[in-house]
């Protein structure tokens, strides 16, 4: 069985001039940098800022947080507040694809440099914001389906039937998640098939409804070899809706693939309900935030992105992730 698969893409997109027209590179000490975020109360965000607050404090640079609770508009205010208050730099997460190219475009204008983290721009986006800083989606999700079609090449499924519950799909990560899940998976096993997707912008609670009713729906059909939970939070949701409705998992059961490892993951994988997820650490990319945008000050020549290194995790590996998974 082939699960330790590691694709290491930090820095590889390849180093472009960064936007031209911006005001002077300078020491990071001292340097005002907003920061905004979805809704720090989200445990990877929550785990991302202290992290990121941290690091840049340390290097002295000032940071103030705004944080929208998935709100554009919300957002794309507070973005022209930063401006309006003549911050030295911003670092953004993005809430909406839609909604970001106007709000960059005064930015730009203005010449502040926006630094984008933890959710990539699209294409529109490019030339727009200084670099990407966070995971790699599509690669994140493509990791998912090789644990999933490894899982399922294990057990001698050639045609296995799967389903997705998801973070939002309309725009965003999830949607890049996905393609990469299913490319993967498609490349391994063409028989494979996707029966299910069902999106529940990341909510466990909706995610265990959605998973029952799968499970039940299909009962009558021969059952679902496979879910594919968006993160381990989706993924325990799936192992709780499964128990409920008296399905196994595991080993003996239906496999349950997270999408990126936290901490409702490690006691699954630990006794088998899970049978992978991958790695993607806050802790990892917020160090990584804070560095470039000091290296930025400090005149540095960047890359156009930084992507996170992701690994699959199965038993095998988890003594080795736990703890940093564990947030």
């Amino acid at each position: 069985m082939k699960i330790t698969r590691r694709i290491a893409l930090a820095g590889l997109i390849g180093t472009s001039a960064i936007l031209t027209g911006l005001s002077a590179h300078a020491e990071a000490a001292g340097k005002s940098v907003a920061v905004l975020l979805g809704p720090t109360q989200d445990a990877f965000i929550g785990t991302w800022l202290g992290t990121f607050e941290g690091a840049a404090e340390a290097a002295g640079m000032k940071i103030q947080v705004f944080s929208s609770p998935y709100d554009p508009a919300l957002q794309a205010r507070q973005l022209d507040d930063a401006v309006a208050q003549s911050f030295d730099a911003i670092v953004l997460q993005s809430i909406s694809q839609n909604a970001l190219v106007p709000s960059l475009e005064r930015t730009k204008e203005a010449g502040v440099p926006v630094f984008t983290v933890i959710s990539q721009p699209d294409a529109a986006a490019q030339g727009l914001y200084v670099t990407y800083i966070g995971e790699n989606s599509r690669m994140l999700g493509a990791l998912a389906g090789e644990a999933m079609a490894d899982a399922a090449e294990a057990r001698g499924l050639d045609a296995p039937k799967i389903a997705a519950v998801t973070g939002a799909l309309a725009e965003g990560i999830g949607p890049k998640r996905l393609a990469g899940f299913e490319e993967a998976l498609k490349a391994r096993l063409p028989g494979a098939e996707m029966v299910a997707i069902e999106d529940v912008r990341w909510n466990p609670v909706d995610g265990e409804q959605a998973a029952g009713q799968l499970i039940a729906r299909f009962s009558g059909q021969g059952g679902i070899d496979g879910f594919y939970g968006m993160n381990d939070r989706l993924a325990n949701a799936v192992v709780q809706a499964a128990g409920t409705t008296g399905v196994a998992v595991g080993a003996d059961g239906m496999i349950v693939v997270g999408g990126n490892c936290q901490a409702p993951g490690i006691p699954n994988l630990a006794s088998g309900a899970m049978t992978a997820t991958v790695r993607m650490l806050p802790v990892v990319s917020a160090a990584k935030a804070a560095e470039v945008v000091g290296a930025y000050f400090n005149g540095e020549t960047l890359d156009a992105a930084y992507y996170e290194d992701h690994e699959i995790i199965t038993q095998a590996n988890l003594a080795d992730n736990a703890e940093a998974c564990g947030y």
